[in-house]
This record gives C-alpha cells, sequence and structure tokens, in this order.
C-alpha cells in the first residue's frame, strides 16, 4: 500500500472524527437546551468563574483586563462548545473501543 495515500486516510479519517465530535456537540448542546436551558446558564456561570479565578491569578490589573477581554470575545459560551466536544469525543471512542479489532500477540 502507498505510504503517501495511507497518510491521506489518516487526515480524512482524523477530519471526520473531528466533525462529528463538533457536531455531536451541537446535538449535545441542543439536547440541553430542550431538556432544561437552565443547565447551559448554570455551566456558562461556573465558566465564568473558571475564568475570574484563572484570571484573577494574573499580576498587577492584567487580570481586569484579560477577563474583560475574554467576556468580550465570549469564553464562557466558547468552553461550553469545548466541553460537549470532549463529552462527545468520550461517547464517540467509548462506543467505537467494542468494535476495534485486537491485535494478536507477536510471538
Amino acid at each position: 500500500m502507498n505510504r503517501h495515500i495511507m497518510l491521506i486516510g489518516r487526515a480524512v479519517g482524523r477530519g471526520a472524527f473531528k466533525g462529528a465530535a463538533l457536531i455531536g456537540a451541537f446535538v449535545i448542546i441542543i439536547a440541553a437546551w430542550w431538556w432544561d436551558a437552565s443547565l447551559l446558564t448554570a455551566a456558562a456561570d461556573e465558566n465564568l468563574r473558571l475564568i475570574k479565578t484563572v484570571t484573577g491569578a494574573l499580576p498587577f490589573n492584567w487580570g481586569s483586563k484579560a477577563e474583560s477581554a475574554l467576556r468580550i470575545f465570549g469564553a464562557d459560551r466558547a468552553l461550553l462548545l469545548i466541553e460537549g466536544v470532549a463529552i462527545a469525543k468520550v461517547a464517540m471512542l467509548g462506543t467505537a473501543y467494542f468494535f476495534r479489532r485486537r491485535r494478536q500477540p507477536m510471538l
């Protein structure tokens, strides 16, 4: 098998996995919103509390500037999407684990 074809196949597979994880994250967020929208608000509030804690450790007045910039860019909601991607990836890998072929030990 050509080595370049294998590399291209792996890249396509990884891209498909990442795309499926992103779509899965949106599905998880929509499902959470339909089930109980206050869960998303509570998660965003916890993410904002995490941002305040991390930026509070910065020296001088950099913490307040960094916190303001992160709030403007919507970092608390972006963290929700990242958390959704992580949950989707764990679910996909957990499902795929049972379908993986086991390699025979070499003698």
